[in-house]
């Protein structure tokens, strides 16, 4: 059994992850828009690698943003469809959750490590939070995170007072170096 997850609140990205949290297979469309003509062949794609039918799915997990409503209300639309039609539950997760737990683990953080996750919200302005390292778990380190701050949005340069003793992870990083 799996999860199929997806997330359109910047680019589009599709995982399918088995029910332990082992990712199974993941695709993404890095372009911000078409995000209806990229999401569905990139689940179809999905499946296909990770070697999963749609009937298999135990849920259907989707960010629900911070995000511009037009390429977020793709996937959430989506989502639910698939879900309807499954027969099986949707999740909704925060987006800055997300990209705060893939960098978790992506850089090592260790239990009481903080970040700051900043997503571009455009016109100089990031959504962001900041969260704080509770453990490990499971079979795969799945992180525990807390929310210290957030989720918020502001003018990049205001948020950066909340940047101090943490790690900063995401496209507003990127974006707003200073």
């Amino acid at each position: 059994m799996a999860v199929l997850a997806l997330d359109t609140s910047a680019s589009v990205t599709v995982a399918v992850v088995s029910d332990d949290g082992a990712r199974l297979a993941r695709r993404d469309a890095p372009e911000r828009r078409r995000h209806a003509e990229a999401l569905a062949p990139l689940v179809e794609a999905a499946l296909a690698e990770a070697g999963v039918d749609r009937r298999d799915l135990t849920a259907v997990a989707v960010g629900t943003g911070p995000a511009p409503f037009t390429g977020l209300r793709v996937g959430l639309v989506t989502a639910r469809a698939l879900g309807f039609a499954l027969g099986v539950p949707v999740l909704g997760v925060p987006s800055l959750d997300a990209v705060a737990a893939q960098a978790v683990s992506d850089l090592g953080l260790a239990p009481d490590d903080e970040l700051l996750v900043a997503t571009d919200a455009r016109r100089r302005e990031v959504y962001w939070a900041r969260y704080r390292v509770v453990a490990h778990e499971g079979p795969h380190a799945v992180p525990v995170l807390e929310t210290v701050a957030g989720p918020d949005v502001g003018p990049a340069a205001d948020v950066a007072t909340h940047a101090a003793g943490a790690v900063v992870v995401g496209e507003g990083a990127e974006l707003y170096p200073d």
